[in-house]
């Protein structure tokens, strides 16, 4: 079992609330950086001196935070009312199991049995949902949790079918673990190495850590979305588990260069490793707010297909993971 990857995944971490994620990460990598900084925002900014000082400022960058909830209101029969942190679809949420605030608390989310519903057809709405934490009344209720707890996803980690994993979080602890195992090797010339925050509502730690950084090349470590379930033969799969890592020539946030788009696919054809590129124009990442910092910056994902993202549970191929990390590192090799 990838024990690292297990753990980050389990670790909860919504935006604004990455706080054992962030110790997780300086834990891994505090012995291999020449210096670390954790900015006002919670950015890991570190740096790492290679093989060479390198003509260029160079970042590597992953988000540590993962879409969740946040308690909005609580009822006078102890059930709470909440919101979504990031981009969730509601038809996913009822039955789900929950925890809540720094204690942890249990709940299950909950909504009307069907046969109980009006309209059977139609898929309830963040507001017609709650959670139920076993609660008496609301007296019971604020005892336990309070408006502005966030709400994290409880689904453990596991290793299943042919190499793929399920957990929650892959999006994007999958390019933390891959940012991390990159960091501790040897590295062909001086680089930063950059652990966001708040990426799932706007890209915000990025910018901030952009600024700081102020890198003329960036390379975003990603999960995005694998649709190689469909059934209709008019639908495109954006990019297949096993595929190899995925790159992107364009998405909603940014058009990529297209000098680093075909060193990448020059690097991969090079060292034999295999890549995908994503069949859709479509989402978005950290490289649209990097690709904005001072003066401007080259970029590039490089993403892992996942499987049900921004949901309880997604599910990824470790050996994409891995070739992820094989291609990130011949890339760097073509850079000088």
């Amino acid at each position: 079992m990838n024990k690292q990857l297990s753990y980050l995944s389990s670790l909860f971490g919504a935006s604004g609330s990455e706080g054992d994620v962030r110790q997780a990460v300086l834990n891994e990598i505090r012995d291999y950086c020449t210096r670390i900084q954790v900015d006002r925002l919670g950015n890991i900014i570190a740096y790492k001196r290679g093989s060479v000082e390198a003509p260029f400022t160079m970042m590597l960058s992953a988000h540590m935070d993962e879409v969740a909830l946040m308690v909005t209101a609580i009822d006078d029969d102890g059930y709470l009312k909440f919101d979504t942190v990031g981009g969730i679809d509601p038809r996913i949420l009822p039955g789900k199991h929950v925890v809540i605030g720094r204690r942890k608390l249990h709940g299950v989310i909950g909504a009307l049995a069907p046969h109980l519903a009006e309209d059977k057809e139609k898929a309830p709405k963040v507001e017609d949902l709650c959670i139920d934490i076993g609660a008496r009344d609301k007296a019971d209720a604020e005892e336990h949790a309070t408006v502005g707890d966030m709400v994290g996803f409880d689904t453990g980690y596991q290793e299943f079918g042919e190499g793929l994993v399920r957990a929650k979080a892959l999006d994007d602890r999958a390019g933390c673990y891959m940012l991390i195992e990159i960091l501790k090797q040897d590295l062909p010339f001086d680089m930063y190495f950059t652990f966001t925050v708040m990426e799932e509502i706007g890209c915000v730690g990025a910018a901030a850590a952009a600024y700081e950084v102020r890198p003329q090349y960036a390379l975003i470590l990603e999960g995005t979305t694998a649709g190689d379930i469909h059934t209709e033969k008019d639908q495109t799969s954006v990019c297949r588990l096993n595929g190899g890592p995925v790159l992107s020539f364009m998405d909603n946030a940014a058009i990529y260069d297209r000098d680093f788009y075909r060193m990448a696919l020059d690097a991969a054809r090079g060292a034999g490793i295999p890549v995908q590129i994503k069949e859709a124009v479509a989402g978005g990442n950290e490289s649209g707010a990097v690709q904005q910092a001072l003066g401007g910056c080259k970029v590039l994902a490089i993403s892992v297909p996942c499987r049900y993202i921004h949901s309880p549970v997604s599910v990824a191929s470790l050996e994409d993971i891995e070739n992820g990390i094989r291609l990130t590192q011949a890339i760097l090799n073509q850079m000088l």
